[in-house]
């Protein structure tokens, strides 16, 4: 069993996967698991408590493939 981390639970927050249909050229055809102004709640709350900068480095980080359980 694989230990969480705050920064994998960081990563899962702010994957935009987990709440729209991307671009089929980006990405697989899915179901969203999250609805919107859940996600934009939860990613507000972690932009005000650890900072825009912090967050949008998490968000390239998550874009470019570091996620929970994918080795980069």
């Amino acid at each position: 069993m694989t230990s969480w981390k705050a920064e994998d639970v960081a990563r899962l927050l702010a994957n935009p996967f987990y709440v729209i249909q991307i671009a089929p050229a980006l990405a697989v055809e899915h179901e969203p698991l999250v609805a919107r102004a859940d996600w934009i709640r939860a990613n507000a709350k972690t932009i005000e408590e650890d900072g825009a900068e912090s967050w949008l480095e998490t968000l390239l980080s998550v874009l470019e493939g570091d996620y929970p359980g994918v080795e980069v």
